[in-house]
């Protein structure tokens, strides 16, 4: 059966499941995928990750037949011509705060007529054994662009961006944008969570995909009642670090009862 892809997934009703990847093993790549993870975020915005990192994932994800998305770091579209090359399904860009910034980011990651990425015989289409016009219009069908919103100029503009042809889906940093709000990290603040409504409420207005992170299962409640079908579920290292936690302490109740 052939897999639909992430693109037309996050555009429907179907629910999507991610969850943002730090840990650079195959091994947690294979375990995430098993699951059931619909796709992953590679995030070299805030690691120390290298190409070569990137690479050993994109082909364990391809082997479990995993997407992957990659966050990049703020500002460098240098980076996405080879990381599409390479095998990403889409690019996740942080901190997009205007309509222009978006539309920079769209020319980066399709071929023409859409955009101006860069041409190469790679991964692609299969290091020039299939024909490279029909891998291009692939490409084109399936890449998968999304737009971080971390700013309250970005939530400003979020109308404007989500409108952007080309731009997929638009992801909520709630995070960054508790900061730009004045009340750092207090992703639960009522300013803070107005503003993701916002963003939602932006992307829907514009028929454009919203990706939810829901930092508990109360906003869980909250994104569905508005059904909301596409989420980010946290980070590996946290759920693993709790995984651990709960295991040890499991066991350790059973020891000391």
């Amino acid at each position: 059966m052939t897999k639909t892809s992430l693109k037309s997934r996050l555009k429907s009703s179907s629910r999507c499941f991610g969850v943002f990847n730090s840990i650079p093993s195959t091994v947690a790549i294979e375990q995430l995928a098993l699951a059931g993870y619909d796709f992953i975020i590679f995030d070299l915005e805030h690691t120390l990750h290298d190409m070569r990192d990137v690479e050993s994932v994109l082909l364990a994800a391809s082997s479990a037949s995993l997407d992957v998305l990659v966050r990049i770091p703020s500002g460098r579209l240098d980076l996405i011509a080879p990381l599409l090359d390479a095998g990403a399904t889409g690019i996740v860009a942080p901190m997009v705060e205007t309509q222009s910034e978006a539309q920079a980011l769209v020319e980066r990651c399709y071929y023409h007529p859409y955009g101006k990425r860069g041409l190469n015989s790679t991964r692609l289409n299969e290091y020039a054994t299939r024909d490279l016009s029909q891998s291009l219009n692939e490409a084109n069908e399936s890449v998968v662009v999304v737009a971080m919103i971390e700013t309250t100029l970005g939530v400003e503009n979020a109308a404007l961006i989500a409108a952007t042809p080309g731009v997929d889906a638009l992801l909520e940093g709630a995070a960054d944008l508790s900061q730009s709000l004045g009340v750092p990290w207090q992703t639960q603040h009522e300013d803070v969570r107005h503003a993701v409504t916002q963003i939602a409420e932006a992307c829907e207005a514009q028929q454009c995909a919203f990706l939810a992170i829901p930092r508990t299962t109360q906003m869980m409640a909250f994104w569905q009642a508005k059904q909301v079908s596409n989420f980010v579920l946290g980070d590996d290292r946290s759920i693993l670090r709790n995984a651990h936690k709960a295991h040890i302490a499991e066991f350790k109740k059973e020891l000391y009862k």
